[in-house]
């Protein structure tokens, strides 16, 4: 397990991105189970603002997700060059690509997160998603 908050942090975004898989995909119908890990991993005044520029609550997203509740049964997602862009306290900023595929369509973008470690657990804070051409 990691252990120092950067490390902590940036496995959280694999995490993350494994729930969504899992929510979007339901491929073991455990999709709405992992909702609520999902959602757990979101603080309760998160924010988003997404690839088209909409500042989104935690409302907005648990909405998203419950909406797309396996609606997407051939999305692969990966996940890949994590950098810690800022560290202070229990927080870090984590800089990734994100890439979307379904069937011959991919998408990508790059992702800042600002995350918050305490006594092993992780809250994401804010999340800045930007469409790569």
């Amino acid at each position: 397990m990691p252990h120092s908050i950067v490390e902590q942090a940036q496995s959280s975004v694999h995490r993350i991105h494994q729930l969504i898989h899992s929510v979007f995909t339901d491929q073991q119908g455990d999709g709405a189970a992992n909702l609520d890990a999902l959602l757990a991993l979101l603080a309760d005044d998160f924010q988003m603002v997404t690839t088209g520029a909409a500042l989104v609550g935690r409302e907005q997203v648990q909405q998203l997700f419950r909406g797309g509740l396996g609606q997407r049964p051939g999305l692969q997602i990966t996940v890949g060059e994590l950098r810690c862009v800022w560290q202070e306290g229990q927080s870090a900023a984590i800089r990734y690509k994100e890439t979307h595929r379904m069937g011959q369509v991919e998408t990508s973008r790059l992702s800042l997160a600002i995350i918050r470690v305490q006594a092993d657990s992780v809250q994401w804070l804010y999340l800045h998603e930007t469409a790569c051409p």
